[in-house]
């Protein structure tokens, strides 16, 4: 009788392990299904869904040709080191000129950028963003910039303020990437 229970004890345990791996794996392939697909819609894979801080959806013009990448800045109107960026200064209108679009992204609603402080004049502010496109790409810490290519892949990344040489290598990523340069 004793044995019986414990048979019957151990079945129950093993069924619910079973149950548990396949739940996890229906998981893991789910996952992995989105990806692929969001790999597919080149723009919603970067481009992550958003409101602009007067909480109105982020749009792109559709007129405009596929772009050559999308930057996302992660910067904040308070932040003494956004500030103090001058190499972001240089190296977004190469960005602009390159046909990359450029999203800075607020950590809060109240951090948004007046329109004559807004570097370039083309980037869109983006205040409410989903917190699984953030942590996706780590953004922790302002200012933070990822340039990625028109397929999703991340070409340059740098959290904290920019120097000379996050300047040359962001700028030679980008130039290799829409073929202006091969090495």
């Amino acid at each position: 009788m004793k044995v019986n229970l414990i048979k019957r004890l151990a079945v129950t345990v093993l069924i619910i392990v079973m149950a548990i791996n396949g739940f996890m794996l229906i998981r893991i392939w789910s996952f992995m299904s989105d990806n692929a697909i969001l790999r597919e819609n080149k723009v919603s894979y970067v481009l992550p869904d958003g409101l602009t801080p007067q909480n109105k959806k982020v749009a792109w013009d559709e007129s405009l040709s596929m772009p050559s990448g999308w930057v996302v800045r992660y910067t904040s109107m308070g932040c003494i080191y956004c500030y103090l960026d001058f190499e972001w200064e240089r190296l977004a209108p190469v960005l602009e000129r390159l046909d990359y679009r450029i999203i800075l992204l607020l950590p809060r609603e109240t951090d948004h950028y007046h329109d004559e402080q807004i570097i370039p004049e083309s980037a869109q502010q983006m205040a409410f963003v989903r917190m699984d496109w953030i942590k996706q790409f780590r953004f922790s810490g302002t200012p933070t910039l990822v340039i990625y290519d028109n397929n999703g892949r991340v070409l340059w990344q740098r959290s904290g303020m920019l120097n000379e040489d996050d300047y040359q290598s962001a700028e030679k990523a980008v130039l290799r990437n829409t073929g202006r340069i091969t090495k």
